[in-house]
């Protein structure tokens, strides 16, 4: 579906693909390894991590394991407002 997608705006003259992958735990080596074909596969410029903040401290340890299997170009943190543990954010440094 992302090589299709990549076809449609080439084919368009379309600037950028943004794909939108389901959400996935770190740990689920079988749906990481699914990222890196779609990586492999894509050659995107940006690979965004989106994170919701309320994780907390594992939010971090989420990122890492993330950039460490995709490169991580940046890193979203959502609800920061929510509660406390959105001050994970001063941890990200990629």
């Amino acid at each position: 579906m992302s090589k299709n997608a990549i076809q449609h705006a080439k084919a368009e003259h379309l600037d950028f693909v943004i794909i939108d992958t389901a959400g996935r735990l770190h740990v689920d080596e079988a749906l990481m390894q699914e990222l890196t074909d779609v990586k492999e596969i894509t050659k995107p410029n940006e690979i965004m991590l989106v994170v919701d903040a309320m994780t907390g401290q594992d939010a971090v340890n989420v990122a890492q394991s993330f950039d460490e299997q995709l490169e991580l170009t940046g890193v979203t943190l959502t609800k920061l407002d929510g509660d406390t543990r959105g001050g994970q954010h001063s941890q990200f440094v990629l």
